[in-house]
């Protein structure tokens, strides 16, 4: 019987996450233990048993004689605010985080009012970043300023794309229509795209978190997204989608379900682009995962489900392994604002991932052997492979 697998030597590569700016390091961390949209009580978000996880691992990690969560989150505050760089570097290096792959799409101007520079946060952080494009803030400048035709807007769609691969050197771009249309994309033809673009231009543009996008809306966001897939295949490089989920109550998860996705992902011209499902579509993680094991060009990523959700790791591991080929399966943690969300991530991420291959091992599926191999395909060379890593 296996008691253990030590995957500590395995660089990690994180294939989902985002930049952030210790300047913008304000309020109380532990906020930030919270997928909801509206403004977090720290009563919430300090009373689960993540945060109690978390806030004791890093009282460890910071060497704090206290075990009162108050000092820990002092000491902390301290630590990062004396020397972020230090701090973040510490961080990462105890758990052996080697690569970024980051949504530069979140924090954005068009979103938070700021957008963090690549090269300082390149700084800041001991590993190797790569910029993925998320094509939404492109979307709501176009809906924005609504060009006067339809073809000046799809122009400037296809500009800003062909620049984010040509300039800007992104290996990936990523979609969050869960959050807007959901994800039952269709492809609609110009004719009807452009039909409702002129019917569009006409309406004041509503805030899509408060009011529900209406129809006209969708398909010029289905139109963008395939319009994003064609390129993808041309280019060669993937394409995420948000699956699962996300911040409440903003996110209708009944419309992030991937397994709306299969006609769109079905099309003969989108069919061989390479395109990813982050965070395991959770909680429909068995779709994911069968989807995963019928599309040809289909992947999964697990982020999200360590440093959010709890003791949720393992069981959907467990998940994703009944149908799921291992090597279509990557991590990630979906760190944003905070480096401890990172740093967690990876932290129980890989124990998760450890637990689960020991209940295989114990289970006689696998043996140590067959699971140190998925372990390093997981953690890092299914992202090498498919986004072309160095």
């Amino acid at each position: 019987m296996a008691d253990q697998l030590d995957l500590s030597t395995i660089p990690v590569i994180d294939s989902h996450c985002h930049p952030f700016d210790p300047a913008r390091d304000e309020g109380d961390f532990r906020l930030h233990f919270s997928l909801s949209m509206w403004e977090p009580l720290l009563e919430l978000t300090t009373n689960t048993v993540f945060s109690f996880k978390a806030i004791r691992e890093l009282g460890k990690f910071l060497g704090c004689t206290s075990k009162d969560f108050d000092d820990i989150s002092k000491e902390r505050d301290r630590q990062y605010r004396d020397d972020p760089k230090e701090y973040i570097q510490k961080l990462f290096r105890s758990v052996n985080l080697e690569t970024l792959i980051l949504d530069t799409g979140f924090p954005h101007e068009e979103f938070l009012g700021y957008s963090v520079d690549l090269d300082y946060f390149s700084k800041l952080v001991p590993c190797k970043i790569y910029p993925i494009c998320r094509i939404e803030p492109i979307i709501y400048k176009i809906f924005k300023k609504f060009p006067k035709t339809f073809d000046e807007a799809r122009d400037f769609f296809d500009n800003e794309i062909e620049k984010a691969v040509k300039v800007d050197k992104v290996i990936a771009f990523k979609s969050i229509i869960a959050y807007a249309t959901g994800l039952e994309i269709k492809k609609w033809s110009d004719k009807e795209a452009r039909d409702a673009y002129n019917r569009f231009i006409r309406k004041p543009l509503q805030d899509y978190t408060k009011i529900p996008p209406g129809p006209d809306e969708k398909i010029l966001r289905d139109y963008f997204v395939v319009m994003t897939l064609l390129m993808c295949r041309e280019h060669d490089i993937p394409m995420q989608f948000h699956t699962g989920m996300g911040g409440a109550p903003t996110l209708d998860l009944r419309k992030a379900n991937p397994i709306l996705m299969q006609d769109i992902l079905a099309v003969d011209e989108i069919k061989e682009t390479k395109v990813v499902l982050t965070h395991a579509g959770f909680p429909y993680c068995e779709e994911t995962a069968m989807m995963t094991s019928c599309y040809p060009n289909l992947y999964c990523d697990v982020s999200a489900i360590s440093n959010f959700m709890g003791t949720s790791m393992k069981s959907a591991m467990l998940k994703i392994f009944e149908f799921a080929p291992v090597n279509r399966v990557l991590f990630g943690t979906d760190g944003v604002i905070m480096p401890e969300s990172y740093w967690i991530g990876v932290l129980q991420g890989v124990k998760g991932l450890e637990q689960a291959l020991v209940e295989l091992i114990n289970e006689d599926w696998i043996t140590e052997n067959d699971a140190m191999k998925i372990a390093k395909l997981i953690l890092n060379e299914n992202a090498v492979k498919l986004y072309k890593l160095e």
